[in-house]
């Protein structure tokens, strides 16, 4: 993001009004090699100089433009007042004894594990123990070092103590899930986000936007939330009274877009709106009317359904940022604990709310293409194939970073173009719409399942 100019740093135009300033004080024309001009010139560099600070420190503060420190101390402008902090990765230890004992074996606080190379350390927080007549027991530990690094150790990763002393009758260790939560400090990008989502915070009333900001606070590794009300199909059996029929409720889908009116039976049968009915709803009744002569007549009742909101009931789907790929990837079942609490705190969540984190579901796509190279390109060849490879890598994560968003081949054309080929085939992706703008629709987010790219070799323009 280009910054604000609020004074004129040109040189040319700085010069051009001292000299005419001089000139109309003293009554003397300045020559270009005279002793004033170089004076001047002198002077207007210091302006310049001035000028470049002036407006450095004025786009410091603006939070859109300021970095670093400078964007720390605009945070008490906002709800959102402290950068979020690198987080340590967790995960779960067996701690295995060679023997049962007839009392508990303690697993003392601070006792630390790590891998084969001695890479991280994890430490108990608190003590734990072996309960007698067991020869395993589990412990959560933490990361000693904050940030991501300490994200993706598989299972069996984990499995030597380092504080053998710690343990009684100690055999063997092994972590039995893989590690996750750690996140490194937000960068500047991330913490002016949180600022502007910050605002949604101020309200208690449950906003979609607060439960979206709260949910974003627990690591920076998420890169898309949505919170949803949950709406579903309801069905209601409703009686005849003269021509009409009626349901009601303030929770019902108001377009009528979901509306279906069935005759009982076995099975029900469907009727045809303005043909057999007509609907109206207002102030939380939905009034159907038989049309005379239609396949209501004569029916003393029939059944309704309708999508209705389930109110109070708030879901909250989320992508986070695979650390390997940098695509977009549903969040780990810690991610998503520590969204239920975040989320579920007094303070936030409204008294009547039921709050729950869920996975958003996925629409495959595949990439298949093949492209073509200048003749004459002057960009060589393999820099032009490294180039496409890190374009597609970049498509994908744009593809997936967001839930909702469509599936779209023209993107992927675009940032292939930029590399430097000449024309580029593509068998897919095809444009697909991805489900997830909607209240009545489940979020959903692309998934390549498969990548085919293919060099064509060189082509004549």
């Amino acid at each position: 993001m280009s910054d604000y100019k609020f004074v004129s740093t040109d040189a040319e135009e700085i010069v051009q009004a001292l000299i005419s300033a001089y000139e109309q004080l003293t009554g003397t024309a300045i020559q270009p090699a005279s002793p004033e001009r170089l004076f001047i010139s002198w002077v207007a560099d210091m302006i310049v100089q001035e000028r470049v600070l002036i407006n450095y420190t004025a786009n410091q503060n603006l939070p859109s433009r300021a970095v670093g420190a400078n964007l720390d101390n605009l945070g008490e402008l906002f709800y959102d007042k402290d950068r979020p902090q690198a987080q340590k990765a967790r995960t779960t230890m067996a701690v295995t004894i060679s023997a049962a004992q007839s009392g508990a074996t303690l697993i003392p606080a601070g006792t630390r594990f790590t891998d084969a190379n001695f890479t991280l350390y994890w430490a108990t927080q608190a003590d734990a123990y072996i309960a007698a007549g067991q020869t395993t027991g589990t412990v959560d530990v933490i990361c000693e070092t904050a940030g991501e690094i300490g994200n993706g150790w598989v299972a069996g990763q984990i499995q030597t103590l380092v504080d053998i002393s710690n343990i009684r009758y100690y055999q063997s260790c092994a972590n039995t899930a893989e590690s996750d939560g750690g996140a490194d400090t937000a960068t500047d990008a991330e913490y002016y986000a949180l600022m502007r989502a910050s605002e949604d915070a101020y309200s208690v009333a449950g906003p979609m936007g607060a439960y979206e900001y709260w949910a974003k606070q627990v690591s920076t590794n998420i890169i898309d939330v949505k919170a949803q009300m949950l709406e579903e199909e309801s069905e209601y059996t409703c009686d005849r009274y003269g021509d009409c029929f009626f349901v009601g409720g303030y929770w019902l889908d108001v377009t009528l877009t979901s509306l279906n009116v069935y005759i009982p039976g076995t099975p029900k049968v469907k009727v045809t709106p303005d043909t057999d009915y007509t609907a109206v709803y207002s102030e939380g009744l939905l009034k159907i009317t038989a049309v005379s002569g239609g396949a209501l007549d004569g029916v003393n009742e029939i059944i309704v359904t309708i999508n209705c909101t389930d109110a109070g009931h708030v879901s909250i789907y989320t992508l986070e940022k695979d650390g390997d790929s940098g695509e977009g990837v549903k969040a780990s079942a810690l991610i998503k604990t520590a969204i239920q609490e975040a989320c579920n705190e007094r303070t936030i969540r409204p008294l009547t709310d039921f709050v729950e984190a869920k996975d958003p579901g996925t629409v495959n796509y595949s990439i298949n293409f093949t492209y073509y190279i200048p003749a004459r390109s002057v960009k060589p060849a393999a820099e032009i194939e490294a180039d496409v490879a890190k374009a597609v890598k970049e498509y994908r994560k744009w593809q997936s970073a967001v839930m909702g968003r469509d599936i779209n081949p023209s993107k992927l054309i675009s940032m292939l173009m930029e590399t430097g080929i000449k024309r580029v085939a593509v068998t897919s992706p095809t444009f697909q719409s991805v489900p997830g703008n909607l209240p009545s629709e489940t979020p959903k987010y692309a998934v390549c399942t498969s990548e085919t790219v293919v060099n064509g070799g060189f082509e004549d323009e």
